[in-house]
């Protein structure tokens, strides 16, 4: 929209297009001549009427014109009642019409005077009531009068009245149904100081109606995370982040999911740290040990303290996985080295702790199933291993450099490729080999442990057994 249309005709036509809210915000300064508005009366028909009617720079005499033609009109006779342009008489008569609607509009006229206020305060129809509660033209006494109003809708809209009195404010703040308070917390022109009495108050509805505001002040939200009411807490937490002593006051005073929450905070403090780690709620230790920012002490005393579930999460860990891996191939648990050997992270150090020296075979089974060489497979365990049934098992063993070269020969005659081609690529093999190895051999009491060991986990029984708990 750029200059005022010429005509009735380009006014309507733009109304049209561009809604009569529009149109009336764009031209309140500089106004639409009175000649342009005379003219949209007698010649826009029924819309030339209403926009008159809506126009709240239209002269008064043709707003009182339009009344006569209006009192059956809902149309017209709304935006009529709510023009402050709209002589007095002709508000009077709207505040006795029988369409509820436009009562309603009259309600919100800023040129009401005591009188048409006070009658329109006993108007039997609640949303009348509530219109008129928006009112900035109302005195303390009818404010007074309408927060004692029984309905919650009237006391809610007299909450968002911009010239409300401070005394009036406070008592709805006081007021007992509780969606009041939470919308005269959330939506009135409360200072500063009020703000920060209804965040102290430790009422849950005043401090949840503050956090629907688009700001608050620091000092509010220093005392909302102190709430003694969960969902406060929780609801601050969304809005801002919690600092470090608010977490001590949720570790000391939270719910239990609160404390699950929190030990998963990547800045939660190191102190906090140690007393999550020493709590005797599994569940809370396993949220920390997820978490990405645990000091070394912490981990530590979860691997040395905690329980096998513990151990297993701060496996996914992905922050502090490879660090720790180290230790928890200390651990011991089954479910740990079978997981530790899945992962690309763990070096052949690592390996070498669960394979060689603890001689884990659930950490044999998964780097077997993984297809993952193992260059240090000692000696003794790649020769067992090499006249295994599963080929996984014998193309593991042809990875070691601890075979010897006429066992390493005879893997790279297997029938299986993958074997027979590990076998092949491993630096011991001697290709022009010719003679044979010994079919017998003895075998020393750890390894065959962890051969039966092995088969018992891989036995039918098992498998269904574990398939079925799973």
């Amino acid at each position: 929209m750029k200059e005022a249309p010429a005509s009735a005709e380009e006014l309507m036509t733009l109304v049209e297009e561009r809604g009569i809210e529009a149109v009336c915000r764009k031209f309140r300064r500089p106004p639409l001549s009175s000649r342009l508005l005379r003219e949209a009366y007698s010649e826009g028909g029924a819309a030339g009427k209403i926009f008159v009617a809506h126009y709240p720079l239209s002269p008064s005499d043709l707003l009182e014109q339009l009344s006569s033609e209006a009192s059956d009109d809902p149309a017209l006779a709304a935006p009529l009642a709510a023009n402050p342009r709209t002589p007095p008489p002709v508000l009077l008569s709207f505040i006795e019409h029988h369409l509820p609607e436009v009562r309603r509009s009259v309600a919100v006229n800023p040129n009401l005077g005591p009188r048409e206020i006070s009658r329109l305060l006993r108007d039997e129809n609640a949303r009348v009531a509530a219109s008129l509660a928006l009112n900035p033209g109302l005195k303390i006494q009818h404010q007074a009068f309408l927060c004692r109003h029984e309905s919650m809708v009237v006391r809610i809209a007299l909450g968002q009245n911009s010239s409300l009195d401070p005394v009036i404010l406070r008592a709805l703040g006081d007021d007992p149904h509780p969606l009041v308070r939470r919308a005269v917390a959330a939506q009135s022109r409360a200072e500063a100081n009020l703000l920060q009495l209804w965040a102290d108050s430790d009422d849950e509805e005043l401090q949840l109606g503050l956090l629907e505001r688009r700001k608050l002040e620091d000092g509010i939200f220093e005392s909302l995370f102190l709430s003694p009411h969960s969902a406060v807490r929780a609801a601050a937490d969304e809005r801002q982040k919690a600092p470090p002593w608010a977490m001590v006051y949720r570790w000391d005073r939270g719910t239990l999911p609160e404390q699950e929450s929190l030990a998963g905070e990547p800045d939660l403090p190191r102190g906090l740290q140690r007393e999550i780690c020493q709590s005797q709620n599994l569940v809370l230790r396993q949220q920390l040990a997820q978490n990405p920012g645990l000091g070394e002490d912490v981990v530590e005393y979860l691997i040395q303290n905690g329980e096998e579930q513990e151990a297993l999460f701060l496996l996914q860990n992905e922050s502090l996985a490879s660090k720790v891996a180290p230790l928890l191939a200390e651990s011991g648990y089954p479910s740990v080295n079978a997981l530790l050997a899945t992962k690309n992270f763990a070096d052949e150090k690592v390996l070498e702790q669960l394979i060689n020296v603890h001689l884990s075979p659930e950490a044999l089974i998964h780097l077997a199933a993984r297809g993952r060489p193992f260059r240090s497979l000692r000696g003794d365990l790649a020769r067992a291993l090499a006249r295994h049934e599963i080929p996984s098992f014998r193309a593991l063993a042809a990875t070691s450099e601890q075979l010897l070269p006429i066992t390493l020969k005879r893997l790279s005659e297997d029938r299986v490729p993958t074997v027979a081609e590990r076998a092949q690529a491993n630096p011991r093999f001697e290709p022009s080999r010719t003679d044979h190895e010994f079919s017998t051999y003895r075998e020393e009491p750890e390894v065959t442990r962890v051969l039966n060991a092995i088969n018992e986990i891989l036995s039918p029984t098992n498998l269904i057994q574990e398939t079925n708990h799973e």
